[in-house]
């Protein structure tokens, strides 16, 4: 892991200072051989002010081997990132495989199953935007879906059949591959808004904390988690949207009833993503700051 600059320049100025031969150029007195590297970088800060050139040099220096470091960091992540997309029947693998898939009724595209590659490969018909898989002990769980009108969907019927046909002749033989593709899970909170009369009216206030959700749920990563204190801070950071207090929340994924989420805290949807119930469902007390 990369070190920050002022790690860097406190061993810089450790080194500097166990040199004799600097200590005795600059005429340091008082040198401790016993010291700390604290003690070392504490008797350092007292010799040379942080603007002296020789302090300057060392965090120029710094700056340059920081900036290496996280360099390297970045690369080593992109690599890692890359061999795990690559590697067959790694999660990445699955995903790349899933958002490869092409389909359109009617249509041969030619699969080869030994490679994966279609002889008529058209990205038009790529109907899978967002997969995410994830390991459940003795097989994986396939989470897809499409793009709709500006909002996630699920693959129909045939779409679906079609794809896990597709996956059952890539995938690594003896692993189960259970693919779910659904209608979003459904939010639904209690909670209480206190807002600004001179910024917002009931209506208009409530308008905006149902559109603030949206936004927030809408930017959350394809099977990421909602977090309930990041919307919070959403809200608050909209002016005129003076406390938030969220009671209780729930959440809704098909087949089942609301079930409230742990500690009314976080939760990953079951179908990858989610969306905020109806008014009829939720339960926002907005209520005038005066």
């Amino acid at each position: 892991m990369a070190r920050t600059i002022n790690d860097i320049a406190n061993v810089m100025k450790v080194a500097f200072v166990r040199n004799e031969t600097l200590r005795t150029a600059f005429g340091l007195t008082g040198y401790n051989a016993d010291a700390d590297e604290a003690e070392l970088v504490s008797y350092y800060n007292d010799k040379f002010s942080a603007v002296s050139v020789e302090t300057c040099l060392i965090y120029v220096v710094a700056a340059g081997i920081a900036l290496l470091e996280h360099m390297m960091d970045w690369f080593m992540a992109d690599v890692d990132t890359t061999i795990g997309l690559e590697r067959y029947g790694h999660a990445g693998w699955f995903e790349n495989v899933a958002k490869n898939f092409q389909y359109e009724d009617g249509t041969d595209f030619g699969l080869d199953e030994s490679t994966g590659t279609y002889a008529i490969p058209s990205d038009e018909h790529k109907i899978i935007r967002h997969a995410s898989c994830e390991d459940y002990g003795y097989g994986v769980k396939l989470k897809v879906a499409k793009d709709g009108d500006g909002e996630l969907e699920p693959l129909d019927t045939d779409e679906k059949a079609a794809f896990e046909y597709y996956i059952s002749r890539l995938k690594p033989a003896g692993i189960p591959v259970t693919v779910i593709s659904r209608n979003a899970d459904m939010l639904k909170l209690k909670m209480t808004v206190w807002y600004n009369p001179t910024i917002f009216t009931e209506t208009t206030a409530l308008n905006k904390v149902k559109e603030v959700i949206r936004q927030y749920l809408t930017d959350i990563d394809f099977n990421g988690e909602y977090v309930t204190m990041t919307m919070v801070d959403r809200l608050q950071a909209v002016s005129g949207l003076d406390i938030i207090e969220v009671g209780e929340a729930y959440a809704l994924h098909a087949g089942y009833d609301y079930e409230r989420i742990a500690h009314d805290a976080r939760y990953i949807p079951v179908a990858g993503h989610i969306k905020l119930a109806g008014d009829e469902d939720n339960e926002i007390t907005m209520i005038a700051n005066v």
